[in-house]
């Protein structure tokens, strides 16, 4: 049986968005976490907090599944996330310089590295496409 959307339309629909919400959230607060941790070079911490988030992202899209908040037609979104993801590198590129005129060069490399996965992610996405 398929969970998708079988909260949708009922009395639990806000409740399993807020849960959702609540979720992503704390993804983003746990890998925010991770990095600080790794910065005071508390790297078990980090992998832990690194986890945590994982499990966090996975309750989310759960969440997420269950009130049919994602197109179900996984190809159609991997046709218009590849071209977002494609579409990143330039502008993250630019946004990087633009950071490291203002002298936070680690900040700036940081940000080439993100451009790199989102390129990365593009492709990986167009690969998948391409062999539908």
């Amino acid at each position: 049986m398929s969970l998708y959307g079988v909260t949708k339309g009922t009395e639990l629909e806000n409740i399993i968005d807020n849960n959702m919400k609540g979720e992503a959230n704390a993804v983003v607060m746990y890998y925010a976490l991770s990095y600080l941790a790794k910065e005071e070079g508390l790297n078990d911490l980090a992998e832990t907090l690194e986890k945590i988030a994982q499990d966090e992202a996975r309750h989310a899209a759960f969440y997420s599944i269950l009130n049919g908040q994602v197109n179900k037609d996984i190809f159609a979104v991997f046709g218009n996330i590849q071209k977002a993801e494609s579409a990143a590198l330039p502008r993250l590129n630019e946004f990087a310089e633009n950071i490291r005129k203002m002298g936070l060069e680690e900040v700036a490399e940081k940000i080439k590295g993100i451009a790199l996965d989102e390129e990365r992610h593009g492709k990986i996405l167009q690969e998948i496409i391409d062999k539908k």
